[in-house]
């Protein structure tokens, strides 16, 4: 795991490697075990390649990065894990192939010398590089199958290219001018994460998930490819339940195999919930051995709502395996807490809980730990597989009455709801029996007319009504013919790529721990997703249907019946009374920071403060994690455009 950046250009050679040293820097939280960087003169232009390294993989000198191919010349530097490096240095071998060290960054450099970027859907893993390709003159970049590992890049054509693992080491490079984006800020005040493939900052962007980019030494990109695309429900349902749940099991038990390869001690993090149990259960029947088994949970023993110790010290019991509990007092969460707001990258009204577990257990020694993330969306855990197919339903049958009656209706039915679910209610109402729309603005923080209130309107902005940039084609990922996979793809395309992956990636690397997600291994993913959604979710059945008959074995009956828990620091709580100083500091800095209309944030915090137990808090926690993002940054030159 690692913090990575690359560098192309018209530059001397001094510069660039005081560039590439700046951007090493700024992600040193990311690989406190090694770094390194070079650059080499290529014709007129500069290449430059930078890597900070935590090592989980050959922990010898022979893991150290940027990593040369000395037959080719090419050069490598490489964020995440290759799980299937083990069969994939098999098959190079064979192939006549040899290898110095056991990394799977040396695999992946053979991979690429066999079979250039068409080894890319032959990985299964979690991955972002940057390979300069010393044959053909050229810089490739990837990044895995659904973005679980984060690249982001910035580029003057002609001039230069800049790429690296986190928004602020490009920042940082002086090269990408802090211009903020109103497009990204919108979708950020929208969702409460900025989308992809914009960033807060005007002309830097994330490259998209499974996708890949080459450039020239000075920084033109001369190619790009997609190697893997989400996929359509297959149309003919497959064999019984049983057929079904055993393949499933078979897929879920070679991933945590694969993502048990380490030369470090593996942590799982354990939940009271059905995902992490599956994990520990199959964990433990590969391992065989309690004490290669270490399961950690994260209590508050001060809210013992939100404390899940009691099911997750049973479940660890049962299975005979190292078990690590971890009380977190009230006062200790709250300096958590701001040391997170320090952390972020990108603001985010998410991921605290993520930097508390990963900051826990980090201080247990523990490098490396797997999460059960991945299973709502893939596996229906979420309402919103029964709320979004329910209210397509309900807003098709109100299609033909005129708006104005249909308004009437939603309106009166929303009544005694609080404020959020009456804006949600009108939103949806207006879009009409439209399933994305309806999907999206169930997902959504802000209302439209809330943005407006904020000077920010999608149209003005040129992005979709659902606050998307419009080439992103998002139609394809919605059919009314099967609401249930529709969902899973969206979910795991907007809500799990925005939010979960990029807080689980920069709050788990803030702790200097690498988070490992079996759920989302491509096998297991492309399977899911071709299932009719009946079968994942059949009418009446309780949530993880499916997943509950591939894992029936390792479930107990209080977590067969109990409902979906979340862990999450209880903010709304907190904003009133000891993060009171914090909120009022924040919205103070964002209404004198120009980003945003100030007269549209004090209705926001007035709701709140009359609704305090209702969803309003997200509300405003969004608008303290923007300002205190924007309170880090405003000695840069910021321009809103």
């Amino acid at each position: 795991m690692c913090g990575i950046a690359a560098l192309l250009g018209k530059h001397r050679p001094e510069c660039a490697a005081a560039i590439v040293r700046t951007m090493n820097d700024s992600q040193a939280h990311r690989g406190p075990d090694d770094q390194g960087a070079i650059v080499l003169q290529v014709g007129e232009g500069i290449v430059g390649l930078g890597s900070r390294r935590l090592a989980i993989l050959d922990l010898s000198p022979h893991g150290h990065q940027p990593m040369h191919n000395l037959d080719t010349g090419d050069a490598l530097v490489y964020n995440g894990e290759i799980y299937n490096s083990p069969e994939l240095r098999r098959e190079l071998q064979q192939a006549g192939f040899t290898f110095g060290g056991h990394s799977d960054t040396e695999v992946l450099l053979r991979a690429y010398q066999r079979w250039g970027v068409d080894c890319l859907p032959r990985l299964r893993g979690m991955f972002a590089f940057a390979l300069w390709d010393a044959r053909r003159s050229r810089l490739v970049i990837a990044r895995d199958h659904l973005g679980i590992k984060p690249l982001y890049y910035a580029v003057r054509e002609g001039q230069w290219f800049v790429c690296a693992s986190e928004v602020r080491a490009l920042m940082g490079s002086g090269l990408a001018p802090a211009m903020i984006s109103q497009r990204a800020l919108a979708g950020y005040l929208a969702y409460g994460a900025v989308q992809e493939p914009l960033t807060l900052f005007k002309d830097v962007f994330a490259l998209p998930r499974a996708s890949w980019k080459e450039f020239d030494n000075l920084g033109r990109e001369t190619a790009q490819g997609t190697y893997w695309r989400f996929p359509q429900p297959e149309s003919e349902r497959p064999r019984r339940l049983e057929e079904v749940a055993e393949q499933g099991r078979a897929l879920l038990e070679e991933s945590v195999r694969r993502h048990l390869l380490s030369d470090v001690r593996v942590g799982i993090f354990l939940s009271s919930g059905l995902d992490s149990t599956a994990l520990l259960g199959i964990a433990r029947q590969i391992q065989n051995a309690t004490d290669h088994v270490n399961a950690f949970t994260v209590s508050f023993s001060d809210d013992p709502v939100y404390d899940e110790a009691a099911i997750a010290r049973v479940t660890a019991a049962r299975f005979g395996v190292q078990y690590h509990e971890y009380p977190v007092e009230e006062s200790t969460a709250l300096r958590w807490m701001r040391d997170g707001l320090d952390a972020m990258d990108q603001p985010s009204m998410d991921g605290f809980n993520t930097y508390m577990v990963a900051r826990a257990v980090r201080e247990q020694g523990i490098i490396v730990a797997l999460s059960g993330m991945g299973g709502d969306e893939l596996f229906a855990g979420y309402n919103s597989f029964r709320r979004v197919p329910r209210l397509y339903r309900a807003i098709s049958w109100m299609a033909a009455l005129p708006p104005s009656w249909r308004a009437a209706l939603v309106g009166a039915l929303a009544r005694p709801m609080n404020s959020v679910v009456r804006s949600k209610a009108a939103d949806i109402a207006a879009a009409g029996p439209d399933f994305l729309a309806i999907y999206f603005h169930t997902r959504r923080l802000l209302s439209d007319r809330t943005l407006a209130g904020l000077g920010l309107e999608a149209a003005a902005l040129e992005l979709s009504p659902n606050y998307q940039v419009p080439e992103l084609n998002d139609q394809e990922w919605a059919t009314t013919a099967d609401p249930v996979a529709s969902v899973a793809r969206l979910e795991s395309a907007f809500y799990l790529q925005n939010v979960l992956l990029r807080d689980s990636d920069v709050f788990g690397m803030a702790a200097s721990l690498e988070i490992r997600v079996p759920l989302l291994d491509l096998d297991l993913v492309d399977w899911v997703l071709r299932l009719p959604g009946d079968l994942v979710l059949p009418k009446g059945a309780p949530s993880k249907h499916l997943l509950r008959a591939m894992c029936a074995d390792f479930y107990s009956r209080p977590q067969m019946e109990q409902g979906k828990r979340g862990f999450m620091p209880p903010i709304g709580l907190w904003l009133p009374g000891p993060l009171r100083d914090t909120m009022e500091e924040s919205l103070h800095s964002l209404k004198n920071s120009g980003l945003i209309d100030p007269a549209g944030i004090e209705p926001i915090r007035q709701t709140f403060l009359r609704e305090p137990g209702t969803p309003a808090w997200s509300r405003v926690w969004a608008m303290v994690t923007l300002g205190h993002w924007f309170e880090q940054h405003k000695s840069a030159p910021v321009l809103v455009q």
